[in-house]
């Protein structure tokens, strides 16, 4: 990708892989390996499916390259080295190892993970774009407001349940 100018555009995946580097850090990604265009040994595709997660240890002799719609290393997956390839769409995190901060791509997400995520399917919204709600004339902006949230409704809560939740935790004396 270039743009208008000429100059290179680097996808924010590369851009937090090579931040992280930088700062002497181990990125971790979590990766679609059923994804199309992702390149990698069939039983890590089969057991992994939409939840692969890879350290990029810098410490190992990785070969990372990056190009304008992939990325691609030389992985190991239980002592057998092989050339991976994973397409910039696949990937729906870039996080450090270590603090768990990075970035969520959230339209690179598959739907089981934000199912599994979030507790309930996405909404039906197109990719990148936020649900809105136009205000007519007249129509105030509360109405609307409570029109969206009744839309979702609570999750049911369990009066006993939550009381046992909050007697599970007790105040320790100590300090000064």
């Amino acid at each position: 990708m270039r743009y208008d100018d000429g100059q290179r555009v680097v996808h924010p995946v590369q851009s937090v892989i090579e931040s992280l580097y930088a700062a002497g850090r181990c990125p971790r990604l979590h990766v679609n390996a059923a994804a199309d265009g992702v390149v990698c040994p069939d039983f890590i595709r089969e057991q992994w499916r939409e939840r692969l997660i890879i350290d990029l240890d810098p410490s190992y002799p990785l070969d990372l390259n990056f190009n304008e719609a992939t990325l691609s290393a030389d992985l190991s997956f239980g002592g057998y080295v092989t050339r991976c390839t994973f397409p910039y769409g696949a990937v729906y995190v870039v996080a450090d190892r270590s603090t768990g901060r990075g970035i969520v791509l959230d339209q690179n997400m598959p739907e089981s993970v934000k199912r599994s995520r979030y507790g309930r399917p996405a909404a039906a919204t197109q990719p990148g774009k936020p649900a809105l709600h136009s205000v007519g004339d007249g129509e105030a902006v509360g109405s609307v407001l409570e029109a969206a949230t009744e839309s979702e409704p609570a999750p049911p809560t369990n009066d006993d349940a939550v009381q046992k939740r909050r007697a599970a935790f007790k105040v320790i004396d100590g300090g000064s």
